[in-house]
């Protein structure tokens, strides 16, 4: 492909911000949007110079040609829209989770592979580097066999009102470590061991811990809290507009060695009367006006893998589809703590439903919006 990459993006919410953004730098052109809030969708039509867009991401595929969609909106209606890109046609970028539901994810897989089309899940932290940096260790054998992966992802409590309504801390926060186990361990999990707690009474759990059992003996242990306090050190500021703290581990022990990383920047640290931050400047760090790290290198990616420079091997939708089988084990069970159930397909959201899952609304008769200047998706 010598034109670049034709992009919809699905969700115009803080994240579908951050891939606009991101996507100015990259060869890219973001045709549309579709974005349910009038008023967030004309302000990002505005601000990016997006030249249409549509209320439902149904109206958007059955007026435009695009080569990839790019998924940002809530979480619950990931699968949906998914299924709804691919069976128009188009490549697929999904920020995490693939879906919530196992028998949705199952379906995009079998979608994918009927109609010869890429979904690339954005677990962010396959292209973080020191994530990275330890995968390689473990490909080469440096660390020997792994035996046993560790993985902690604590955050701020002040973020839960936001989240702990809306969806399992499992599928927000876990999710990135459960990826990681998969990928360390270089196995499907077989068995594990999921308990949960309550502390602020929201719809889910503050907290859940997992132990994993993978097909080749590798144990991983996972965790994570959301109450970490307003008074610890920031380490997420600037791009993503939210303040506040990931404090986040990942240790691996080999027959041979053992690595371990902190997503953090202890040698950064900020001052001020109101806090003390030490930025991570790993994920989307602002280097020269333009959005780079992790964030970049994995939308990077979805566009060379839709442009078919490269094939989708290092995020392989299979491994996307197990995390959420084993994700939904942990929340099925850890209400009630006890061994994980991996049999079952987990919690089907609503298979009548479509027209939520796939919304963003549903409007087959929306006309585009085009209020805003601009007949491409870089920025000025």
């Amino acid at each position: 492909m010598t034109r670049p990459v034709r992009i919809a993006i699905a969700g115009a919410g803080r994240f579908g911000a951050l891939h606009l953004e991101t996507f100015a730098d990259l060869p890219a052109e973001v045709v549309a949007v579709a974005e349910p809030d009038a008023g967030r969708r004309a302000e990002v039509m505005a601000r990016y110079r997006i030249a249409r867009g549509y209320p439902a991401l149904d109206a958007l595929l059955a007026a435009e040609d695009v080569d990839l969609v790019d998924v940002a909106a809530d979480e619950a209606r990931h699968g949906g829209l998914v299924l709804a890109a691919l069976r128009a046609g188009a490549h697929v970028f999904v920020e995490k989770p693939l879906a919530l539901d196992p028998a949705d994810a199952a379906a995009i897989e079998a979608e994918a592979g009927r109609r010869g089309l890429a979904v690339v899940a954005g677990q962010i932290s396959r292209f973080a580097a020191g994530y990275a940096h330890i995968r390689g260790l473990l490909a080469s054998g440096a660390l020997g066999d792994p035996v046993h992966l560790r993985f902690r992802r604590d955050f701020s409590r002040t973020w839960f009102p936001a989240f702990g309504d809306r969806v399992h801390p499992v599928w927000e926060s876990g999710i990135h470590d459960i990826d990681l186990a998969l990928w360390f361990a270089g196995a499907p999990c077989v068995s594990g061991y999921a308990v949960q707690r309550s502390v602020s009474g929201r719809a889910h759990p503050d907290l859940f811990a997992a132990t994993l059992e993978f097909a080749n003996g590798v144990v991983a242990t996972i965790e994570s809290a959301w109450l970490v306090p307003e008074g610890a050190p920031q380490t997420l500021r600037g791009a993503l507009d939210l303040e506040g703290t990931i404090d986040a581990t990942a240790e691996v022990l080999g027959t041979r060695g053992t690595a371990s990383y902190r997503l953090a920047n202890d040698g950064l640290a900020v001052r001020t009367d109101d806090a003390v931050a030490h930025p991570e400047l790993t994920l989307w760090p602002t280097v020269a006006g333009k959005i780079g790290g992790a964030l970049r290198e994995e939308l990077a990616y979805a566009v060379d893998v839709a442009a078919g420079v490269r094939g989708n091997d290092l995020m392989p939708l299979g491994e996307a589809v197990e995390g959420v089988r084993i994700a939904a084990a942990i929340e099925r069970t850890g209400a009630r703590g006890g061994p994980l159930d991996l049999a079952k397909e987990g919690p089907v959201r609503g298979q009548d439903a479509e027209a939520d899952r796939v919304g963003i609304g549903r409007d087959q008769g929306a006309e585009p919006d085009r209020s805003a200047p601009g007949a491409n998706g870089r920025r000025p």
